[in-house]
């Protein structure tokens, strides 16, 4: 009995564990510059990989350091916990987030913003080269937003995935290559990238 309860409190510890992390006090927009000020300290309940993504509010000198020279990476709400890849280096110019649709089974489950991808394109079903070899079309892009199931009008074995493109010489080529087959997302450095 006694072991019992020593484990089912150590269960209750390890789920109550809470993280600092910062969270938005108004909504932003993509191009906005970084303020520290936009930001307020929330405790989170996150599992280790998913923490890793966001910003600790342990490393408050780091974000300063950072803020001073960074801009948003896209949109985003009030109260919504800042991921690290939402701040993007304002010296970077350019580039353009783009929409993907892709089946449940061609995407790591675990799939999260700010991991690192490369977006391979292998030939349709439909094919007339059926020797022809899937080919890679976007090298190394950042994952911005993550859609579950198609929604009541979409296909629900499908899943919808934004990366963003600095580039945007490359989408042309990409664009068409995407339209002709069906598109895998291959994770660069696992879960913790």
């Amino acid at each position: 009995m006694a072991i019992c309860v020593v484990l089912g409190g150590l269960l209750m510890a390890r789920v109550s564990e809470t993280t600092e992390l910062w969270a938005l006090r108004a909504d932003v927009r993509a191009g906005e510059p970084v303020r520290v000020d936009d930001l307020e300290r929330v405790d989170a309940r996150l599992g280790g990989d998913a923490r890793a993504h966001y910003l600790a509010a342990s490393e408050t000198d780091a974000l300063v350091d950072r803020a001073a020279s960074a801009v948003w990476g896209r949109d985003m709400a009030a109260g919504e916990l800042v991921p690290d890849a939402a701040l993007v280096d304002a010296s970077v110019k350019g580039g353009v987030e783009l929409p993907l649709q892709v089946s449940h089974a061609s995407v790591p489950d675990d799939l999260g913003e700010g991991h690192r991808v490369d977006v391979w394109v292998a030939p349709g079903e439909s094919s007339v080269e059926s020797t022809a070899e899937a080919r890679r079309v976007l090298d190394d892009v950042t994952v911005v937003a993550v859609h579950g199931a198609g929604t009541a009008w979409g296909d629900s074995t499908m899943r919808g995935i934004v990366v963003r493109v600095d580039d945007e010489d490359l989408l042309p080529q990409a664009l068409a290559a995407l339209d002709s087959g069906t598109v895998t997302l291959v994770r660069r450095g696992g879960a913790d990238a």
